[in-house]
Order: C-alpha cells, then sequence, then structure tokens
C-alpha cells in the first residue's frame, strides 16, 4: 500500500509518495492524481518520489499520462527526490529528458518559480 500525501500552495500541488509504485497500488495513486488535477486544477504539479524505492512499468505509464495530460493544459510536471534505483530506471529508458527531475522537492519549487 501507498501512502501517498497532497498539498496546494497557489497553482502549485505537490503530491508526496512513498511506497513501491507498481501494478498492484497503481490504481490509487492513479486516483489521487486524478482528483488533484480535476479539483486543484494546478499550474504546476510536483511529485516528490523520495520514499519510493521501486516504479514498474505501470507507474512510469502513470507518470507519461500525467505529463501528457497536464501538458495539454498549459500545465507543468516536476518530479524530484528519486532514489538511485528508480532513477537509473528514468535514465536507462531515456526518459531522464522526457521528464523534469530535480534532486528534492526544494529545488523543483524554485525551478518552478522561474518558468
Amino acid at each position: 500500500m501507498l501512502n501517498i500525501q497532497n498539498h496546494q500552495n497557489g497553482e502549485t500541488s505537490i503530491v508526496t509518495v512513498k511506497g513501491r509504485v507498481n501494478f498492484e497500488v497503481i490504481g490509487q495513486l492513479r486516483a489521487i492524481i486524478r482528483e488533484v488535477l480535476t479539483n486543484e486544477q494546478p499550474k504546476l504539479l510536483v511529485i516528490n518520489m523520495e520514499g519510493v524505492p521501486f516504479i514498474d512499468s505501470a507507474g512510469i505509464g502513470l507518470l507519461v499520462s500525467v505529463h501528457n495530460s497536464i501538458g495539454t493544459t498549459h500545465g507543468d510536471l516536476r518530479l524530484c527526490g528519486m532514489s538511485s534505483p528508480v532513477k537509473e530506471i528514468f535514465d536507462r529508458t531515456n526518459l531522464a529528458t522526457y521528464f523534469s527531475i530535480f534532486a528534492t522537492e526544494r529545488d523543483a519549487l524554485l525551478a518552478l518559480h522561474d518558468i
């Protein structure tokens, strides 16, 4: 089971995820992110993955879908806090060039203000 927390600050929503992101829990994460995008309509969405030791193809597919979805509303998605194994998956699949990835939540938020 995932531990997912969300908070909003102005036009920025931050979703913090803890736990293994895989096909068994992807529905839970999808529902929370869908709720955030629908109800809060953030221009900037930061997904903090600091507590995610593993992500499978279902999790990556969800992030690609969120990236595409938020892009259609001229919003921006930032990922941050990836563990080394998770970052390695993004590097190997060349998704590190597709997503905006930051070391920390603070870095992601500071970069958002530079847009």
